[in-house]
């Protein structure tokens, strides 16, 4: 099935460049207006949801303006052509031409871009945005066109970082949390933290994390506050504590020989377009987790750590830092200068370089 597949992305790429036409639907290649291209955008995510935006309001026009009305972008969401591992399975093999997905499931076909998972690799999401606007973007953009024949088109925050939750009663410290039963995804940071905080981290289906944790089959999960406010999780774990220890980061992305094969006013549209919903991914971002936070942020029970506190469940994730090295989940060189390029950092760098993690 793979050559068969692998044929018809060359047949593909050959009539984009012959016709400079496509549309790729369910009855394969036809052509449209000899000056029209368009492109196939999926993702999992439903409306509710900033990507959703993103993809439908922010690129989409941009696409269309950039080009002056010569391309278009054919948006499908809420994962009815591909959910986030499927998204860069088809982008690879041309059955999709722009894919969405959050680094951890990226990272299992190309670790470029997992360093941005790793545990208090941002202080909090102004410096995540300052540096993804600046060096960090285009550096990770070069490595990931050199050694993974990918083109990444932007790096979206998704509702900001991950918090701890809980029906334990309030969580101060990672000895509070010593032997609790947390759910976790399958990812291999996400078990690494939780384990390093002292938990027991147990995966779970996300479908079935509200009923284990009502069940006490697990005591808490580890969430973004506004996912946990949405979904009313409070009415099980009602208890918060604002970690911040990991950033969600979702890719929206090309495989490089579908981006080279446009015409060269395609490629330049395509730029100007990513380089366009780049700037506002924060800015939709905020705005939904604030929106989605406030829905029921009267019902949750907040605990912001004192900074001798967060010191302590920063230094005790510097061991998921080891497996990720372990793993060969990032470079330690290119971590290190993401982190000497915030304010406040000397003291975690000096316990990573004495732990060899840098």
């Amino acid at each position: 099935m793979l050559d068969n597949i692998s044929r018809s992305a060359r047949l593909r790429w050959t009539a984009l460049s012959l016709v400079g036409a496509v549309v790729f639907g369910a009855t394969g290649v036809s052509s449209v207006s000899a000056q029209e291209i368009v492109l196939k955008t999926g993702t999992s995510w439903n409306d509710k949801f900033p990507m959703a935006e993103l993809l439908r309001d922010v690129l989409k026009s941009s696409i269309e303006e950039n080009s002056g009305g010569k391309m278009s972008l054919d948006v499908h969401l809420a994962g009815s052509i591909c959910n986030q591992k499927t998204c860069v399975e088809q982008v690879k093999l041309a059955q999709l031409d722009i894919g969405t997905s959050s680094a951890a499931n990226y990272g299992g076909f190309h670790k470029t871009f997992e360093v941005l998972t790793l545990p208090y690799i941002f202080s909090d999401d102004a410096v995540a945005e300052r540096l993804l606007n600046g060096y960090l973007f285009a550096e990770l953009d070069k490595i990931s066109v050199e050694r993974d024949k990918m083109k990444v088109l932007a790096v979206v925050p998704m509702l900001g970082f991950r918090q701890l939750e809980t029906n334990v009663g309030v969580v101060k410290t990672p000895a509070d949390l010593r032997g609790t039963k947390v759910r976790v995804t399958k990812s291999p940071l996400d078990g690494a933290l939780l384990r390093s905080w002292g938990a027991v981290a147990t995966p779970i289906a996300w479908a079935e994390t509200y009923d284990a944790v009502q069940q006490n089959v697990v005591r808490g999960l580890y969430v973004q506050k506004s996912v946990h406010a949405m979904m009313k999780f409070y009415e099980v774990a009602p208890n918060v504590t604002l970690t911040n220890g990991a950033w969600t980061p979702m890719l929206v992305f090309m495989d490089l020989k579908r981006y080279q094969a446009l015409p060269d006013w395609a490629q330049k549209a395509v730029d100007k377009s990513a380089e366009n919903l780049r700037s506002k991914v924060f800015e939709v971002d905020a705005r939904y987790a604030a929106k989605m936070g406030a829905a029921n942020a009267d019902k949750v029970k907040y605990y912001t750590p004192t900074a001798d506190e967060m010191n302590q469940w920063r230094k005790a994730s510097a061991q998921a830092w080891l497996l990720g090295k372990k793993l060969k989940l990032y470079d330690p060189a290119v971590a290190r200068r993401i982190l000497e390029s915030q304010d406040g950092t000397d003291g975690f760098v000096a316990e990573l370089t004495s732990l060899g993690a840098l």
